[in-house]
Parts: structure tokens; sequence; C-alpha cells
């Protein structure tokens, strides 16, 4: 019976000995994880300095828009977007829209045309996805991050499908498969549903996110082109509220 305890204590103390060495064998080396960069908050392109010219923001877009000059169009798009710009249209208010945009009829409005709209979104880390919250018609876009890659048969959808993945300080996202009836950005740029967009999300400075957005479509591009937006973090306080687009075009009478 003694010899029983006695090994049963001895048993003990050499568990309690060498538990520690065992986990300091097998646990990972400190910095063996890799850093994920904080990309979360409320961000607004509102706020990032004073405007240069009327109707555009201080990285001299449109403000509503990515570039201040149309993308190289192929010429089926070149002359969809003339009719955009180039006709009574002058703003996204503009009843003339009507006849154009499919956001007036209440469609969604895709991936990338939520970051030109003036209201704020939201970006939330989880370990295996990404989302981005928009206030803009409270629409939300999920990131895939678990390492899957876009499944073949995917259906072409308003927001695409994305994956992503982290490099260093910044946040990749894939995303193809979007509705060639939704714009690039609020000035009317569009489409087909070949259009691949890569954005780079990444924090130049605590308060500040840039986006590099790159867009490669050969069905409507002459060439990829890349444009790089700013948006600033907002106080700890503020909200993403809801929003209903179709409660503005009955309120502004533009939808009929």
């Amino acid at each position: 019976m003694r010899s029983r305890l006695l090994g049963t204590m001895v048993g003990v103390l050499a568990a309690v000995v060498v538990s520690p060495l065992l986990l300091a064998q097998t646990a990972p080396p400190s910095g063996a994880a890799t850093a994920i960069p904080d990309l979360s908050g409320i961000w607004e392109r509102r706020g990032m300095g004073p405007r240069p010219e009327p109707g555009l923001g201080s990285d001299g877009a449109p403000e509503f828009g990515l570039l201040k000059e149309a993308p190289p169009m192929l010429p089926w798009a070149k002359q969809k977007y003339d009719a955009v710009r180039n006709g009574a249209l002058r703003n996204p208010y503009d009843k003339a829209l009507d006849a154009f945009d499919p956001g007036q009829s209440c469609f969604p409005h895709g991936p990338t045309r939520l970051f030109t709209n003036p209201r704020p979104f939201e970006i939330r880390q989880l370990p295996g996805m990404v989302f981005f919250l928009f206030e803009f018609d409270h629409w939300v876009r999920r990131i895939y991050l678990d390492g899957r890659g876009h499944p073949d048969g995917y259906p072409i959808t308003w927001m695409g499908h994305s994956i992503g993945k982290y490099e260093g300080d910044t946040l990749v996202v894939d995303t193809v498969n979007v509705n060639d009836r939704a714009w690039v950005d609020a000035m009317g740029i569009p489409h087909s549903t070949d259009l691949h967009i890569v954005e780079r999300f990444r924090r130049v400075d605590p308060k500040t996110l840039e986006v590099t957005f790159l867009f490669d479509d050969p069905k409507t591009f002459t060439k990829p082109w890349t444009v790089i937006r700013l948006f600033k973090l907002q106080p700890p306080d503020y909200e993403v509220m809801e929003h209903v687009i179709c409660e503005d075009w009955l309120e502004m009478g533009t939808k009929r």
C-alpha cells in the first residue's frame, strides 16, 4: 500500500516537473504567429480636408467617384459612360439619371461603388472572415479568409464573390463574379461580368485607411487601372445608422 502511494506521489511530482518542459518543447515560438493588422473601426471619406475644386474631394477625385477622368475604356464602354456624364446628368440626384442608373431603381450598388457614396462603413475582423458593413442601404460584404478559392460555377451577384488574405500590414481582397449592371463608382463607370477587382486595405496612420483598387476587365478596359482612396477613422461614439435608399428617392421625388 505504501509503495503504491509512494509511486503515485512520485508520478505526480514528475508530471509537475516535466510538464513545463514538455510545454516549452511543444508550444510554438512566440514570434511564429503572424500578426493581423487592426483595420477595425468606422471609416468615412468625409473629413479628409478641404476640397480643391467644387464637387471634388481633397484627393482630387469627384465627390461621388473614383477618378477625375474616365479610365481607359473600349468604345462600347466609353459610349455608355459618356451617355451618363455628358447628358443632362451632372450629379447623382439628377432625375435624368433614372434612364441610366440601376441605383435609381433601388438595385444594389456593387462592391466598389459603395465606397464612393458619402456615407460611412464599418470593418469587423473575425478569424476566418472580414465584414464590411455599409450604412448606405445597409449592405454587407463578406470577405472569406479561410483559404478557399473562388468556387467554380459561382453565380453572378451584385456583390460578387470575395476572398482575402493578410500580407504584412495589408488586407488583400480578391473579387470576381460581379453583376455587370452595377457601376464601378457613382459616376457611372461600367464593367462586364469578367471584372476582376483586387483591393488592398492598410492603415497609413492610426486615423487614416488607405484603399488601393485595381480593376482588370479586358472586355471593358483597354488595360488594368489602379486608384487609391483615403478614409478617416470616426470617433468611438460614432454609429453606422440605418439607411434605405428607396426612401431617399421617394422623399426627393426621383422614384416614380
